[in-house]
């Protein structure tokens, strides 16, 4: 089976902050899950000894978890929902066309691929189409000639599809879940649907050539690349410029030759193709040498440009830039602040000259707490550039820890009152001990976090010496 492509979808103008708040809570995940796999021993450990004569246990291999797939859902096996797609009723057929792929590997058979391409043209019900349309997507047929004819039909329809209309939306939507394997669609998708009246289905385009315009053999194809940095990189909405950046940066700068079977390194960069996005991205943030103000008024999109200007050109990894994401972390927008921390996190040892302006926010005490976790994980992305910085980060996990304190104190006074309350105020009060419980376990948790990080910079050696220095602390 073939899962649905992650979409890296950006939020628009009033839904950002939530948005940020996933991605920080999904960086939390990764941050601590690799610290956790990459802690060493602890110096000084005893080691285990091996005596000469005891022979090792044989290692017998640990058996192999299947899939065990259903051979009927509802009591219905594959064939009665197959025929069900062609019910009468339509409700009928939207429920089984988003049945199908629950079958596993025995609905990528010929017979189902068939069905599902004749029901895609066949379908009037928009409902039911669509549901098809996510059934292809969720299916990798065993046939290729099929996802190959089913991809055909879906670019059709990007191109000829009402303009603003939904079937256009879904049929990029579905482009976009087969992956580099839809590359045959970049023609369609680079086409006139790129002015197609609904920002969300420029923006599904947008999302969909950073998933499908990438070759293993020519790397980032030319054509989705200007569209991305042309069009869709000034389109009037800012979630539909995101997006565009998001994908380029995904793709990357495009390659000057073809990668070998054996390779396992990528072509170098073909300079002069990557000129052509360069100075597109240069239009949106501006040049500091002709002092040419950038055309990119969003701050946040204004970020993302900048990234992709340093993705493109390594050159551009240059103090103008770093300062640029440094000064958007003394403003007011929490969003704004998200994205110039993580944008200093891919920066690596070398964001660790703007520590002292990441730092600055470990003491804001109002700002949201995912916004604090951020911080922490720009901080140990640092490496060993952020040693400058562990005093700073003990005194957090200081400070929390008087928090955790403070609120055991009042749910153990809480705990006790509780009994001297009637049945109304007791559920009110339960409610009230259950936020302080949320509360307490929220601040342990980064403690550890904190704490993960400290060891992590602590173990980490410089990579690069030159820009492992921090400026020095504004008094």
């Amino acid at each position: 089976m073939q899962p649905a492509s992650p979409s890296v979808t950006p939020p628009g103008r009033g839904g950002r902050v939530a948005a940020l708040r996933g991605t920080c809570a999904l960086l939390l995940a990764v941050f601590v899950a690799t610290l956790v796999s990459a802690q060493p021993p602890a110096p000084g450990a005893a080691q285990p000894k091996k005596e000469p004569d005891q022979k090792e246990p044989e290692k017998k291999e640990p058996a192999k978890l299947e899939t065990r797939w259903p051979t009927d859902i509802n009591g219905k096996d594959l064939k009665t929902v197959m025929k069900d797609m062609e019910d009468p009723d339509p409700a009928t057929r939207e429920f089984a066309a988003r049945t199908l792929s629950s079958f596993g590997p025995p609905a990528q058979k010929g017979d189902v691929s068939k069905l599902l391409l004749r029901r895609m043209t066949a379908e009037r019900d928009p409902t039911v189409r669509f549901a098809v349309y996510g059934a292809v997507g969720a299916i990798a047929f065993d046939a290729e000639a099929d996802n190959k004819e089913a991809l055909r039909i879906l670019a059709d329809v990007v191109d000829t599809g009402v303009n603003g209309g939904a079937s256009r939306y879904q049929a990029v939507q579905t482009i976009t879940m087969f992956g580099p394997r839809a590359y045959e669609t970049i023609v369609k998708l680079t086409g006139v649907a790129m002015t197609d009246a609904s920002y969300e289905t420029r923006r599904a385009i947008a999302g969909a050539l950073g998933r499908v315009a990438f070759s293993e053999t020519t790397g980032p194809n030319m054509k989705a690349l200007t569209a991305l940095a042309d069009v869709l990189a000034k389109d009037v909405s800012a979630p539909v410029r995101m997006e565009a950046l998001q994908s380029l940066m995904l793709l990357g700068p495009p390659w000057d030759g073809v990668k070998k079977a054996d390779s396992k390194v990528d072509p170098p960069i073909n300079a002069k193709s990557a000129a052509v996005i360069i100075s597109y991205m240069k239009h949106r943030v501006g040049e500091p040498k002709t002092k040419t103000p950038g055309l990119e008024k969003d701050r946040q999109v204004e970020i993302w440009a900048r990234l992709v200007l340093m993705r493109f050109d390594p050159r551009e990894i240059n103090d103008d830039n770093m300062e640029a994401f440094a000064r958007h972390l003394s403003g007011a927008e929490v969003g704004v602040k998200a994205q110039a921390l993580q944008a200093l996190s891919f920066m690596g040892e070398s964001g660790a000259k703007k520590l002292n302006a990441v730092v600055r926010l470990l003491g804001d005490k109002d700002q949201p707490l995912q916004l604090t976790i951020t911080a922490i994980n720009t901080i140990a992305a640092m490496g060993a550039g952020a040693k400058p910085a562990i005093p700073d980060l003990k005194k957090l996990a200081a400070d929390t820890g008087k928090v955790i304190d403070t609120l055991k104190d009042q749910e153990r006074k809480a705990a006790e009152g509780l009994l001297k309350l009637k049945d109304q105020e007791r559920r009110v009060a339960e409610e009230m001990l259950k936020v302080k419980e949320h509360e307490r376990r929220t601040n342990e948790e980064l403690v550890k976090l904190v704490e993960r990080a400290i060891k992590h910079i602590e173990s980490a050696k410089s990579t690069s010496p030159a820009v492992a220095q921090p400026e020095p602390k504004k008094q």
